[in-house]
């Protein structure tokens, strides 16, 4: 027993003396995955097959537990908790990540995209990948995948069609200051709060008015509490699949090429699923008794530009073009 001890002290103590490759010294890496959204969310489907295939590939050395529903807080609240390692892995708005790399928000601007086709086009882009990898050395983060999350749309308790119907409209939209730009260019009042108070909110008429995609409409059971959609597209949003800079330290550099291809290609399964939804997710609302309906995007956009440039919400110089290039680009 004493001789066993004594080499269990032994190895502790080669693993300090390898410092950074103490990593290969490590049993099993335990990470936690949080993400503001519902079980039933596809996002939280993704996060639970990567996790599958990375505790198989990993032969169970990488455990990851996927915690999701805001229960470890809100997303404001992720890039401290990334960095103070008491989350792992996160969901992340690129809107939120922005707050951090403004450069990273360009995706973000209203109506900085055409279509839907425009933004797989983006996904895809060297622009992109170039983003990701200057977010990931200001903030020593990773960022393993940039994930579609939807075309936000506006849902209202009335319709509203013109800039002017937007006026001193309560409008949730996210603590971010490109869904507070969109609110504020048409003289609405943006209101922020937890995401799972927003229902209760919408309930008790105390926000008029929320966007987000209609995947979240349906998820969060919004159509209980709102009676119109309205389909602006005003951003195509997507998330950042992100580790925080000490976890990824703690994985060996076969482990790190096996989580990133791993969260990358599971990412484009959600892509798919996302885009392939969004159409259901407009027929099953209006099953549920709301009133879908187009609305000239060109007045509020024009409202936008007024307010501000890309430069001005942190994009570098020439990024803004070089993404309406993508628009007319082959495939």
């Amino acid at each position: 027993m004493k001789k066993s001890l004594m080499s269990w002290r032994r190895a502790a103590v080669l693993c300090v003396a390898m410092g950074s490759a103490a990593v290969a010294c490590a049993q099993v890496q335990q990470f936690k995955w949080g993400h503001i959204y519902e079980p039933a969310s596809i996002f939280h489907q993704q996060a639970e097959l990567a996790a599958r295939k990375i505790a198989e590939q990993s032969e169970g050395k990488i455990k990851i537990e996927v915690v999701p529903a805001s229960k470890l807080g809100q997303e404001r609240d992720y890039a401290l908790m990334l960095a103070n390692d008491s989350m792992q892995i996160a969901y992340v708005g690129q809107a939120t990540l922005a707050e951090g790399y403004p450069p990273l928000g360009l995706g973000s601007y209203p109506f900085a995209f055409k279509d839907l086709d425009h933004v797989r086009k983006y996904l895809a882009s060297p622009l992109l990948a170039d983003l990701m990898k200057g977010y990931n050395e200001r903030s020593g983060n990773r960022m393993v995948a940039s994930v579609y999350y939807g075309a936000r749309q506006v849902t209202s308790g009335k319709p509203l069609q013109r800039p002017e119907d937007f006026r001193d409209l309560r409008l949730y939209v996210p603590d971010a200051a490109a869904y507070q730009l969109f609110a504020t260019a048409l003289d609405a009042k943006p209101v922020s709060l937890p995401f799972n108070s927003l229902y209760g909110a919408l309930k008790k008429n105390e926000v008029e008015a929320q966007e987000h995609p209609l995947g979240t409409v349906r998820a969060k059971q919004l159509y209980e509490v709102q009676k119109y959609v309205q389909l602006t597209g005003h951003i195509y949003d997507t998330l950042g699949i992100v580790i925080g800079k000490a976890a990824w330290a703690r994985l060996t550099p076969v482990q790190q090429a096996m989580v990133e291809k791993t969260l990358a290609d599971t990412a484009k399964w959600t892509n798919v699923g996302v885009i392939a939804s969004e159409l259901e997710d407009e027929q099953f609302l209006r099953s549920k008794g709301m009133t879908v309906q187009p609305v000239n995007r060109l007045p509020l956009l024009e409202r936008v530009t007024k307010r501000s440039t890309p430069e001005q919400m942190g994009a570098r110089p020439g990024d803004f073009a070089k993404l309406q290039a993508l628009a007319g680009a082959a495939n």
